[in-house]
């Protein structure tokens, strides 16, 4: 049995696992890799300024298990994610990866001005096909911030 790390009902990871999940999840036969490529570029720009530990939820792994939230307590907190937006949706485009469709999306949580930080949530839905929908995997970090005077820049701590 694998021993997880849970903090608030979410398996804190280390940022790298992300990569390596979506290589052994998306294929790279059919478009030669660029489809699992693009994932990952997406996600590591996407993780840049996270810390080394994230927090991870995947419903189909987490639901019911001792400690992890189960899905309507989740879904009651994505529900208050401000500033969802997609970011990358391949099944826009004209030629669909053999693995199905895969979608980006992200968005935060209400700035905290007390301890000058906000929560950054990360939604990969990855494999979808026209007859199943894409199994969607969560993220979150918390990015810390100072205001440069001098500049007048937000500057991640």
């Amino acid at each position: 049995m694998n021993e997880y790390k849970v903090v608030d009902g979410w398996e804190i990871i280390p940022k790298g696992l992300v990569s390596e999940n979506i290589k052994d999840i998306t294929s790279r036969d059919g478009d030669d890799g660029k489809e699992q490529d693009r994932l990952v570029d997406i996600l590591e720009d996407l993780l840049t300024y996270a810390p080394d530990e994230i927090s991870y939820y995947f419903s189909e792994d987490h639901n019911g298990r001792e400690g992890f939230m189960d899905s309507d307590e989740f879904y009651k907190i994505w529900g208050t994610v401000e500033g969802l937006r997609t970011v990358y949706d391949s099944s826009l485009l004209n030629c669909v990866p053999d693995t199905g469709y895969n979608i980006v999306e992200t968005g935060y949580a209400k700035w905290d001005e007390e301890t000058k930080s906000r929560d950054v949530y990360v939604a990969l839905s990855m494999n979808g096909c026209s007859l199943a929908s894409a199994l969607t995997e969560y993220y979150k970090f918390t990015l810390t911030f100072d205001f440069d005077l001098q500049t007048y820049k937000l500057l991640p701590i």
